[in-house]
């Protein structure tokens, strides 16, 4: 009994002696195929890849070979049919099997395929974690290595983002990786101070994760609304303080090339109405005048039908601005004369008890009026 027992411990301790020397014997690039090909057929990606999927539908489970090497990481590593069927030959995990020709591979049909539904996500959540505090020029393949030294990955996503000006997509430095078990991701979330070439790494639960980030999105969204709604009072607050009355904008054009603004309010003199402002300076092939009293510019141009006022040697023409081309014009004045107050509010705050000289004051006078507009809105022609 007792030899026979001795015998049997012998036997177990040579079976494992050669498992350990078949491990052994494994390559690099073996061992990425094993882990590879194992992922295509594994719990997480078969579920929910259609094509392999529907591969599988076609010859008892069996795909060949030729169709896994046209896969990128497969690919990566190597597309030698045969070098392929060796690698998987060494796997000890009982998930593949290898056709006798060595040209095609399955999963174990003893294995069932898990159904991808709600209850099984949840699942996989529970178990996935976010870490960040990668280099982001860092490959799969290096970031596979780090988390070698834990429990059993199953699965690791490279969070990536599109870069506008490369068109690519880029690694951020964040990956999920779902563990076997709940366990082993709740010993990686506990290990102290988890670091990935020095770098000081941020580990969360996965929900947790999607919390925070929903969390984050709903405060900009309101920072956002907030300052869309102040910013839309502000507007508002700024139509209601100026208040510019309507039918009172002009366009002109085809004035001479020496024409002032001067010029042109003493063109306008004989109508007896009030220039608020005129949007010009000498050189300009088009400007604005801007009447104070409501409908005036209407009125103008009904005493000119055929639009045009003789100033100096010029034949200027004028038409009336209307609809939108006037809101939008009247709202940009409106704009422009708020921010030269706020200037020259925050102007008179700065330099408060400063002195300065009468050459500084006399320029300042010499300058636009709060009832300026702005410098140019080009207008319809």
């Amino acid at each position: 009994m007792t030899e026979e027992k001795e015998v049997l411990t012998e036997s177990k301790e040579q079976e494992n002696n050669e498992k350990e020397n078949d491990t052994e014997e494994l390559t690099d690039v073996e061992s990425g195929i094993i882990r590879q090909v194992e992922y295509y057929f594994g719990d997480l990606n078969l579920p929910r890849d259609k094509f392999l999927r529907e591969q599988v539908k076609l010859d008892d489970g069996w795909i060949p070979l030729d169709i896994l090497i046209k896969f990128n990481r497969l690919a990566k590593l190597s597309t030698d049919i045969e070098v392929i069927a060796n690698a998987i030959n060494k796997s000890t995990t009982g998930l593949l099997e290898i056709s006798d020709d060595n040209k095609k591979v399955r999963r174990n049909p003893e294995m069932a395929i898990p159904e991808m539904n709600e209850e099984r996500r949840k699942e996989l959540t529970s178990r996935t974690i976010y870490a960040k505090g990668f280099p982001k020029h860092h490959s799969l393949d290096e970031i596979l290595k780090f988390f070698k030294q834990f429990e059993e990955v199953e699965n690791i996503i490279m969070r990536r983002y599109l870069d506008r000006q490369t068109k690519k997509k880029l690694f951020k430095g964040s990956v999920f990786a779902t563990f076997k078990t709940k366990e082993q991701a709740e010993k990686f979330l506990n290990t102290k101070d988890l670091k990935y070439e020095e770098q000081d790494l941020l580990v969360l639960w996965q929900d947790a994760y999607v919390v925070q980030k929903q969390e984050e999105y709903a405060a900009r969204k309101d920072n956002k609304d907030k300052k869309k709604k102040n910013q839309d009072k502000e507007q508002t607050e700024k139509k209601e303080e100026f208040k510019l009355p309507k039918g009172t904008v002009m366009h002109f054009s085809q004035g001479h090339d020496k024409m002032t603004r001067e010029d042109i309010k003493e063109a306008l003199k004989p109508f007896e109405g009030t220039v608020a402002y005129v949007d010009f300076k000498v050189g300009d092939s088009e400007g604005w005048v801007r009447m104070a009293q409501e409908n005036f510019a209407k009125e103008i141009m009904e005493k000119i039908p055929d639009g045009k006022i003789k100033i100096g040697e010029s034949e200027v023409v004028f038409r009336l601005l209307e609809g939108e081309e006037e809101t939008a014009y009247l709202d940009k004045s409106i704009e422009e004369m708020s921010k030269r107050r706020k200037n020259t509010k925050q102007f008179k705050h700065n330099n408060k008890g400063k002195n300065f000289k009468g050459k500084q004051n006399r320029k300042r006078k010499q300058d636009q009026s709060d009832d300026a507009p702005p410098a140019k809105v080009k207008a319809d022609s």
